[in-house]
């Protein structure tokens, strides 16, 4: 097995990461698995953090030069460098419960599946979540689904769970990252290139399931906690879905006209709630579609560098 991490420049954010993945507990007696950092800055900014971590380090961990700014080439770097047959993806702002290597594991082994997805609960900078999303609903990503159930992210009726993406995940490398360049690295810079081979896979018959018990905890600095950074993150993400579906679409234009038919309804309905109760939540569906209607940057959200973790 291998754990991938992309990164960039969150070093402090990436350490905490790495500590999480090297404790990692209850793996079988036979699993060998390793740790590989794709470090997608020029200046190859995760290079201290890895040779510090090294010595400590349980298991292999190894840090991989993968380009500049593209989160898809980090991610193909990492595949690449990777020795294991699954292929775990944590990113660089998640820390894994101790035992989430082996209930992702266990999860694909029990029930056969291509790969695996887990839950995202978040942490908060100052440790409450902002005024305007008091729960932290908007930071968490949790299905609510049984253990070991399955996902069609392609299926509209019954409604499915959305929003399935890299972080957080395993797959099996014969049937889910094969070739040179599984993720397409034209979306690497705008984003979305998670959903584009997750959704291309599960129109190739992939099955994919949910690992309730593989659970990370996604730290969220203090830019993050604004209601202005939701929002574009909501308009961003909506629109790279929308862009994704057109792109495997066999039917463009209908497809396109169902898009824009959604956002048009979202926007009446939540349109007017915004303006009756103003509520964030009412907003942030107004975002979505906008998104969807092709409206929003597609760049990375500016964030501020986290610096280095102290020990």
């Amino acid at each position: 097995m291998s754990i991938v991490v992309a990164c960039y420049d969150r070093m402090g954010l990436l350490e905490r990461t790495l500590k999480a993945c090297m404790a990692q507990t209850g793996m079988p007696v036979d699993a060998t698995w390793e740790i590989v950092v794709a470090d997608n800055h020029p200046r190859r900014l995760a290079t201290a953090v890895v040779s510090r971590l090294q010595a400590d380090s349980p298991v292999a961990l190894r840090h991989i030069p993968a380009g500049e700014r593209n989160i898809a080439h980090a991610r193909n770097c990492g595949i690449a460098a990777a020795r294991g047959s699954f292929i775990a993806f944590v990113d660089d702002d998640e820390a894994p419960d101790p035992d989430w290597l082996q209930a992702h594991l266990g999860c694909l082994n029990r029930t056969g599946a291509d790969a695996g997805f887990g839950p995202k609960y978040p942490v908060f900078a100052g440790g409450s979540a902002p005024e305007w999303d008091p729960a932290g609903r908007s930071y968490t990503t949790d299905f609510h689904m049984p253990q070991d159930a399955e996902i069609h992210p392609l299926r509209w009726f019954p409604p499915q769970a959305r929003g399935l993406g890299t972080g957080n995940s395993m797959m099996r490398r014969a049937t889910c990252l094969a070739g040179k360049t599984p993720f397409d690295e034209e979306f690497g810079r705008c984003g979305g290139e998670d959903t584009l081979l997750l959704l291309g896979l599960a129109q190739q018959g992939r099955r994919f399931v949910w690992c309730a018990d593989a659970r990370v905890r996604e730290f969220n600095e203090a830019s993050r906690m604004t209601f202005s950074y939701m929002c574009k993150r909501m308009q961003r993400s909506s629109r790279h879905s929308a862009m994704v579906r057109m792109e495997i679409s066999q039917h463009r234009v209908a497809t396109r006209l169902g898009i824009y038919g959604v956002a048009l309804a979202q926007m009446a309905v939540y349109g007017s709630l915004w303006l009756l109760r103003r509520k964030p939540a009412d907003y942030l569906q107004i975002c979505k579609a906008l998104g969807k209607l092709g409206l929003g940057s597609l760049d990375f959200i500016p964030e501020p560098p986290v610096a280095p973790a102290r020990s």
